[in-house]
């Protein structure tokens, strides 16, 4: 693994420069192939806006179809109401209870990172986010409440369980135990909607749900999709850096992304289980990259908590053990930024 550090120049008086992921469109006259989007859609779905955009192959019923599968996803996963698994786990009153197999598999889609994280990627973090809440908290909990919630975090504590006749079971001892899968989610889901819309005919497409962007092939002309990181607020300030992506994803983790501000501290929506606070590992934003949306996910969560210096081991170990190629990008505090890069 080969680390890089690369100055990104400030202006004076900038205080905080917010970094993002976003698809670059071809700039006019630059000799890009300027495509339009023969198919889009746009939903705000998954507490998020989602676009779908197809550009070769599929048509109209690919589309639908797609933005079908991503309103069930929509109401399995979320964290509550009628058709919601999620809901049906943190409200259950058994050890077991009944989940769609679509539930089990992306519980199961992030095993690997799960298992190898060392806590960093929890699954049963729901007291510890419902009590931080940070779309609606202006004030941060005290410390009796951030222990009791933090006391209800069981890691390890649930298992999948599938019978003999092919039912699935999400399985927990502890009755506290509640899940969020926030961190994961839309990975699993970016990756499912490709899987339905290449077999409906698409050669050509991105997802983006909410900064999660995942692409189908290339461009129609061949070329790879460029998706950069930028300053969303600084537009004019251009690129830390353009990805070059051919049927990959691009997935971000970033303390800008949902936070609220208290005398002066910004407290974000990355949970640390360790210390039942915001993660505090000196990054603004963690980018990953790779074929597993699910994993580019759960892996984004990991590395920031992580750090950089540990990250960048963790995730060259995580590649070894696994024979996976992904790769992430570190912003710090100061604005620099490092990357890894895999020997393939």
């Amino acid at each position: 693994m080969i680390r890089r550090a690369l100055p990104v120049v400030l202006f004076a008086l900038v205080i905080l420069l917010i970094i993002n992921v976003y698809e670059k469109e071809p700039v006019p006259g630059s000799g890009e192939a300027a495509e339009e989007r023969r198919l889009s859609s746009d939903d705000f779905l998954l507490d998020t806006f989602c676009t779908i955009s197809i550009y070769e192959g599929g048509d109209e019923a690919a589309l639908e179809s797609a933005r079908e599968l991503l309103r069930y996803y929509d109401r399995l996963f979320s964290p509550q109401g009628e058709g919601s698994d999620i809901a049906r786990i943190n409200e259950r009153t058994e050890d077991c209870v009944i989940i769609a197999q679509d539930t089990a598999e992306l519980f199961m889609s992030i095993e690997s990172v799960y298992e190898s994280a060392g806590g960093d990627l929890e699954v049963a973090i729901e007291p510890l986010t419902s009590l931080w809440n940070v779309k609606e908290r202006t004030v941060p909990p005290d410390e009796r409440e951030i222990e009791e919630a933090s006391s209800k975090v069981f890691h390890g504590g649930w298992h999948i369980k599938e019978s003999e006749n092919g039912v699935y079971y999400f399985c927990a001892d502890e009755k506290e135990l509640k899940v969020d899968v926030g961190a994961f989610a839309k990975g699993f889901i970016a990756d499912r909607l490709k899987q339905q819309l290449v077999a409906d005919g698409v050669s050509s497409g991105i997802i983006n749900l909410g900064g999660n962007v995942l692409c189908i092939g290339s461009r129609a002309d061949g070329s790879p999709f460029l998706i950069g990181i930028r300053y969303p607020d600084n537009k004019e300030q251009g690129y830390v850096r353009s990805l070059e992506i051919r049927d990959e994803s691009v997935v971000t983790a970033g303390r800008y992304e949902r936070f609220f501000e208290y005398e002066g501290r910004t407290y974000h929506h990355i949970i640390d289980t360790e210390t039942g606070w915001p993660a505090e590992s000196g990054l603004l934003s963690v980018t990953v990259t790779g074929e597993s949306s699910a994993i580019c996910d759960a892996l984004a969560t990991t590395l920031f908590v992580k750090g950089e210096e540990e990250g960048l081991s963790y995730l060259e170990l995580y590649n070894d053990s696994y024979d996976a190629c992904y790769e992430a990008y570190f912003i710090d505090e100061e604005l620099d930024i490092t990357y890894s890069e895999t020997d393939e």
